[in-house]
């Protein structure tokens, strides 16, 4: 397998998979097709895994970072998240992990972002009501503005929800293209640039 010219940096494995912890729901993941130990991201989107999570979560790994979305199930999140660099060993890495929140998703990733001091990405999110006090560093990507929240806010003023989706109604090629030229920066910012395969 190669990696074809502007889709990422290494190629991936990706399917679903049983999550961590009893009653060991089936998640998403996708990561680098190498022996060793990568940065991870968790996903949390409000519906679980989906189309559009699943297609987010290759994008990371073709830039070298294992990438989960775990079923939408109370305590699934912080479960991955404790299973990077535990459980999930072969392929992840404790020291250099974040969580992502996705629309509705937004408010969970924060939570768990803000209990372990990760850095955290919101993409797209809806109303977040949760403290993200205890956050590591913080990147929002939006339709619109979003108040309340630290970090940098990146607001794509004239797109609509789904913008980065390109299976959406509201997708725009140029936002989203941005949004994930800003989230591969982020990550490789804050866990690390991945060496390539």
């Amino acid at each position: 397998m190669t990696v074809i010219p502007g889709e990422g940096r290494v190629p991936i494995l990706y399917g679903h998979q049983p999550m961590p912890t009893p009653p060991h729901l089936t998640g998403y993941v996708a990561r680098p097709d190498t022996v060793s130990p990568h940065p991870a991201l968790a996903i949390a989107t409000g519906s679980g895994v989906t189309a559009a999570s699943a297609t987010l979560a290759r994008f990371i790994a073709r830039h070298g970072f294992a990438a989960v979305v775990p079923p939408e199930s109370p305590g699934q999140l912080a479960a991955c998240v404790d299973a990077f660099g535990a459980a999930w060993a072969e392929w992840t890495r404790r020291d250099r992990r974040a969580v992502a929140g996705v629309g509705s998703g937004a408010d969970r990733a924060v939570q768990v972002a803000a209990e372990g001091g990760l850095p955290l990405l919101l993409l797209d999110p809806d109303r977040v009501t949760a403290d993200a006090a205890g956050c590591g560093p913080v990147l929002t990507l939006a339709a619109g503005a979003v108040v309340g929240l630290p970090g940098r806010v990146v607001a794509y003023g004239s797109v609509g929800t789904g913008f980065w989706d390109d299976a959406s109604p509201g997708y725009d090629v140029g936002a989203g293209r941005d949004a994930f030229d800003r989230i591969v920066a982020f990550l490789d910012r804050h866990l690390g640039l991945p060496a390539a395969a």
